[in-house]
């Protein structure tokens, strides 16, 4: 099993570094306009998008796992929330250009060709449009056998330090790129990770019982923490 598959198993609906906690804190530090088009890219099973959605946004969810999809639907329903969700790769997004004014990923972008999903948020975003983006980012160097286990693991082309990325962030024609928070991996972003139980998590019957899940879950305990000293998470905001 590999780690997309478990999470989809376990419906999770906040994985990213610092879990919802994370997500809740950026929507009070840095607040989202009250009419704009909001895109969540890789949207997993619906969580920040519902939420948003509560919050009286228009919200657009994509993701390309369709189990993660068929459970974002299910949470919208059971929550009440207007979000219409789609399955698409972010790498090829199913919008005309200029078609909203926010983008939200949350350990999303790491997952992809960047050289292809940045292009493609600064095409759909309208001018002066926002991208918020939290990634799993480089530290410092790592050994590269680490490395490779680690990326083999995940199932991420690479991983880049905060200056690779802003690079890759201007190099896309955004005309702006900060790093909003910076985190490394410790005991508080462990707490934080672990906040906010989620309500409408959907677990796949019979889950827990499968050998191969918590063979899974127990490797991604490893490569987190043998490699606590190498890895942070960032919070980054590009304009267009």
């Amino acid at each position: 099993m590999n780690y997309i598959n478990m999470l989809s198993k376990l419906g999770m609906g906040s994985a990213h570094p610092g879990g919802f906690e994370a997500t809740l804190r950026m929507l009070k530090s840095y607040p989202i306009r009250p009419s704009s088009r909001i895109l969540e890219v890789g949207c997993g099973t619906g969580r920040t998008a519902c939420h948003l959605s509560g919050l009286g946004y228009q919200v657009t969810a994509i993701d390309l796992n369709e189990h993660m999809i068929t459970k974002a639907k299910a949470r919208a329903e059971a929550m009440g929330a207007d979000v219409e969700f789609l399955q698409a790769d972010v790498c090829s997004l199913p919008f005309p250009d200029h078609q909203f004014d926010v983008i939200l990923a949350e350990s999303v972008t790491v997952f992809t060709d960047a050289s292809r999903s940045i292009p493609e948020y600064y095409r759909v975003l309208d001018a002066g449009g926002i991208l918020l983006d939290r990634e799993l980012i480089l530290d410092k160097s790592m050994p590269e056998p680490q490395l490779g286990e680690l990326l083999a693991f995940f199932g991420i082309p690479c991983l880049m330090d905060r200056e690779k990325w802003r690079d890759a962030l201007l190099g896309s024609g955004f005309r702006l790129a900060e790093v909003l928070e910076y985190n490394h991996f410790n005991e508080q972003l462990k707490e934080e990770q672990t906040r906010h139980l989620d309500a409408y998590e959907q677990r796949d019957k019979g889950i827990l019982l499968d050998l191969a899940l918590w063979e899974t879950v127990f490797k991604h305990d490893r490569m987190i923490l043998d490699n606590t000293e190498y890895l942070a998470s960032a919070l980054f905001r590009a304009e267009k």
